[in-house]
This record gives C-alpha cells, sequence and structure tokens, in this order.
C-alpha cells in the first residue's frame, strides 16, 4: 500500500510540476513585454486568491478555513507572504536577467533545499536526511547545471545571469521552508484542511504584501497593461489553483515519509523541461544542444531512481541525523 501510495504522490508531483512550469514561460513573456515584475506577483496571487474562495464557498469549506486563519493568523501572515509574496518577488524579478529555462533549472536547488531544511523543521524522524534522496538529488542538479552550462553563451551577459542565479537562490531555500511550516502548523494543530484550503490560506494571508506591491508597481509603473493581467491571471489558474493544489496533495499524502517526501519534491525538476517546450512553442527559442540533452537525462534519470519500486528498499539505507 506504502509503495502505491508513493508512486502516486510522484506521478501527481510531476503533473503538478507540468502546470507550475507555467510560471516561468508566460513570466519570460510578461518580461519581454515590458511588465512590471511588482504587477507581476502581485497579480498573480490576488487572481490566485480570487479564484480559489468561491470554489472553497461551493465545498463550504471557505469557513472552516477562516476559522482556522483566525486563530493563528500571523501563522498564514507571515508563511503565506513569504511563500506566494517573498519567494515570487526573487522569481519574478529575476526573468529579467535571464531566460524563463534558467530561472526553472536554478529554481530546482529546491529539491536539496527542502532536504537540508528538514532537521531545523521537524523533530521526528522526518528531521533525518535520507543519504540516498540526497545523493539523486544531487544528481538531477548534476543534470540542471548541463544544461545551464549548455546555454553560456546566450543573449544575456554574464553579470544578469548571475543576478538571475542569486535571486532564484535566494528563492529557492526560502519555497521549501515556508510550504513545509505551513503543513507542520496544521499538523501539530490537528486542523484537518485539504490541499486547497491551505493554499487558499496562504494566498490570502500573503495579501498585505501583495496591496503593497500594487502600490509600488503603480508608484513606478502606473496600471498594468492587457497582457500582464492576462498573463498573471493564466499563472494563477495553471500554477496556482491546478499545480498548487495538485504538489500540496502529494506531498500531503507522503507527510510521515521523509523520503517519500523528497522524491516529490525532487518532481519540481520537471518544470525545466516543460518551460524549455513552452518557451519554444510561445517565444521561438531554439531547443538546446547535446549538453543539455545530457542534462535532461540525467535529471529525468533521477527521477526514475526515485520512483521505481524498489526505492524501499534503498530508502532503508542509513540515515543521518544533522544535529
Amino acid at each position: 500500500m506504502n509503495q502505491n501510495n508513493n508512486l502516486k504522490a510522484i506521478a501527481i508531483g510531476s503533473l503538478a510540476c507540468v502546470f507550475f512550469s507555467s510560471t516561468y514561460t508566460v513570466n519570460s513573456y510578461i518580461s519581454a513585454e515590458g511588465g512590471h515584475w511588482a504587477w507581476t506577483v502581485a497579480l498573480r496571487t490576488t487572481f490566485l486568491a480570487i479564484l480559489l474562495v468561491p470554489l472553497l464557498m461551493a465545498q463550504g469549506r471557505l469557513k472552516p478555513l477562516l476559522h482556522v486563519m483566525r486563530q493563528n493568523l500571523w501563522v498564514w501572515v507571515g508563511w503565506g507572504g513569504l511563500a506566494f509574496g517573498i519567494v515570487y518577488i526573487f522569481l519574478t524579478s529575476a526573468a529579467f536577467f535571464g531566460p524563463g529555462w534558467l530561472v526553472a533549472g536554478v529554481f530546482q536547488f529546491t529539491i536539496v533545499a527542502g532536504i537540508l531544511l528538514s532537521p531545523l523543521i521537524y523533530k521526528d524522524a522526518r528531521g533525518r536526511i535520507p543519504v540516498r534522496a540526497l545523493l539523486l538529488s544531487v544528481l538531477i542538479l548534476a543534470g540542471i547545471a548541463l544544461m545551464q552550462w549548455s546555454q553560456r553563451n546566450g543573449s544575456y551577459s554574464q553579470q544578469d545571469l548571475w543576478i538571475c542565479v542569486v535571486l532564484v537562490l535566494i528563492g529557492a531555500a526560502l519555497w521549501p521552508l515556508a510550504n513545509r511550516k505551513v503543513l507542520l502548523h496544521t499538523e501539530e494543530e490537528s486542523q484537518k484542511l485539504n490541499a486547497m484550503q491551505r493554499v487558499a490560506g496562504m494566498a490570502i494571508g500573503s495579501l498585505p504584501v501583495q496591496l503593497c506591491l500594487m502600490i509600488y508597481g503603480y508608484s513606478e509603473a502606473g496600471l498594468p497593461g492587457g497582457s500582464q493581467v492576462t498573463g498573471t491571471l493564466v499563472i494563477a489558474l495553471s500554477s496556482g489553483v491546478i499545480g498548487g493544489v495538485l504538489f500540496f496533495v502529494a506531498m500531503n499524502m507522503v507527510r510521515h515519509n521523509s523520503a517519500a517526501l523528497a522524491a516529490v519534491e525532487a518532481t519540481q525538476s520537471i518544470e525545466i523541461i516543460a518551460t524549455l517546450v513552452g518557451e519554444i512553442i510561445l517565444l521561438g527559442i531554439a531547443w538546446p544542444g547535446p549538453l543539455a540533452n545530457m542534462g535532461m537525462l540525467l535529471v529525468m534519470g533521477g527521477l526514475v531512481l526515485y520512483s521505481i519500486p524498489a526505492r524501499q528498499k534503498a530508502f532503508r539505507l542509513r540515515k543521518v541525523r544533522l544535529r
């Protein structure tokens, strides 16, 4: 049963990450059109909240969510503002300094960051670092590095690319921290919230940050254009609603298994391949060369090693606690 559950969680996580990739592709498009990053971040999450609220109302789950949020409002404002505000500030602004595939690729650092942060978040067995899972995550990152190295002579300057990398690395470290903290909080408080409620709670909690961003965006660039509004709506629906809910479902399914949790987070490496395809279709960029293709094989190979049925035996390897 656990094997089937873990495989199902990995499959759901992989599908979620295909929808997640719309963030990078559409961000690149908005950036090319000259849209201000503050409006992109603010509209994306505001639309997300607007889309989720009526869905929860129809299911009779909005009032329970608001009741839970009132009990610990600052938890939702803090971690929601971090995940759907601060993280997306880094990711969206990075799109002005590098292509979408680079943003998607560097963001895969979140795979390793989620594993390394576990000892700081959990006090039970989840605080242990699965050695096998960490090694496979490094393999995936090596593949991503090859993909990025193959594009080193692109149209962006080295300074721009470094700025892009630093911005995304910061966001990649903060993303798993916020998500896991919210999951842990609801678990410790015995709050029975489903995936959609948690996503909506974090989006609603981040609205004060979004309001500040709207004010800043207006002072810098005036009102957003029609293409930016449409693009952020697409991101909210595809990445926020569909992708976000699916990913939370996957994480919730394996929340008590640190190795399987790492495997679900590792599915995010699919985003770089999906982003490349999206940019080729939407922006007309060229498919990368042999070195990048080798990197893709490493990425997919790491995912296969995560998801094979024999992985449970592999995950029984000795684990290391960083205390």
